[in-house]
This record gives structure tokens, C-alpha cells and sequence, in this order.
């Protein structure tokens, strides 16, 4: 059984501890035990958006990140689904430089970065986007604005339509997962409900 190589320990005062790690050909980033960024969090986004593009048009799209991390699916939508143009908000300055060290992030076409906080970001913005995707976990935490109406509603207005990551592996995720989704349903009419690996995007 091939272990991990750590690439780098990194502190940070926003993800406590996180390490960047290689498998083979692959890097990924793990906080708290969790899979951050690349790995299994480009399955998640790849299968999911393949899901989701069923139903609605992805291609020529533009796209906001909240939770760029280090780019995994800022870099899947600029391969796969021809953006006209992508915006990342990551608060993690670390998270972005690890990107750009060990994942390309600074080469991904159409992608800006901004770093700043994504509840402030979100209620500032005025540019608009065709989709929305909210993946702002920090380890196995999620922010509380996440949950709120003033959250959710800044999305709304900002996107024409989300998709939200959340944890939904144990009895307390469970339960928060679908409080979301039933706030969701309140704003978004036509919300689905797609379970991939430990998640579920809504």
C-alpha cells in the first residue's frame, strides 16, 4: 500500500493546518483529515457538474467560486465547459499561494482570483453570473452565513443559479445539509438534490 508523500505543511491564521500531498501523479490538499482540494474533490465537481448539465446549459457560461481553495474546479469548468469568464474568491492567502505554487491556479484561463471574505464579497458584488457555486468548507466546517437568508438571497441575486456543497456523512451533517436544502427550495424553485461520494450538492 503507497503512502503519501507531504509536500509541505503550511499554517495559515484562516485553515489552521493543511498539507499539500502527492500519490503517484496526483496532488491534493488535505485539511483536518479531509481531501481540500484536487483528488477526490475534482470527482465530486466533475461528476457532479456532468449531472447538472443534463438539465441546463453549461457551456459559455459565466461562473463565480466562493471557495476557490487551490482551483480544482475553476480548472475543470475552464477545460470542459468553455466560460466566457470565471471569478474565484478565496479569504486563504496561503490556500492561493499553494495554488499557484503546485496547482497551476495563476494559469487557468478566463480565471481572476480575488481573495477577500466571500459573505462580504457575495453582498457586495455587482457584476452578475449565469452560475454560482458555493463550496466554502474549511477541514469539515462550514461557515454559518452559509445558512442565512441574507447568504442565500445575496446569491440568488447574484447568479441566476447555485449549486451548494455540504457534508452529508454523519447524523449532525445530515441534518444541517437538509435544513439547507429546504432553504434553498424557498428561493430556488426548482432546487435538485445530487448525492456524490460524502456529499450532497444542492
Amino acid at each position: 500500500m503507497f503512502k503519501p508523500r507531504v509536500l509541505e505543511k503550511v499554517f495559515s491564521p484562516v485553515s489552521a493546518q493543511f498539507e499539500v500531498r502527492q500519490l503517484g501523479r496526483e496532488i491534493y490538499v488535505t485539511t483536518s483529515g479531509l481531501t481540500q482540494s484536487g483528488g477526490l474533490i475534482n470527482q465530486l465537481w466533475r461528476n457532479t457538474l456532468k449531472q447538472v448539465s443534463k438539465h441546463y446549459q453549461l457551456t459559455a457560461k459565466r461562473w463565480l467560486i466562493l471557495g476557490l481553495a487551490t482551483g480544482t474546479v475553476a480548472k475543470l469548468i475552464s477545460h470542459t465547459y468553455s466560460p466566457t469568464a470565471i471569478v474565484g474568491v478565496e479569504l486563504d492567502a496561503e490556500m492561493i499561494r499553494v495554488g499557484k505554487q503546485y496547482f497551476g491556479l495563476d494559469k487557468i484561463p478566463h480565471l481572476k482570483i480575488v481573495q477577500a471574505d466571500a459573505d462580504s464579497y457575495i453582498k457586495k458584488a455587482k457584476s452578475k453570473f449565469d452560475w454560482v457555486l458555493v463550496d466554502l468548507y474549511i477541514g469539515d466546517q462550514l461557515p454559518e452565513f452559509v445558512y442565512t437568508s441574507a447568504f442565500i438571497q445575496a446569491v440568488k441575486q447574484t447568479g441566476g443559479r447555485a449549486i451548494f456543497n455540504h457534508l452529508f456523512y454523519s447524523g449532525q451533517n445530515k441534518t444541517r445539509a437538509q435544513q439547507l436544502a429546504h432553504q434553498l427550495a424557498a428561493v430556488y424553485p426548482q432546487t435538485r438534490l445530487i448525492r456524490e461520494l460524502t456529499n450532497l450538492l444542492i
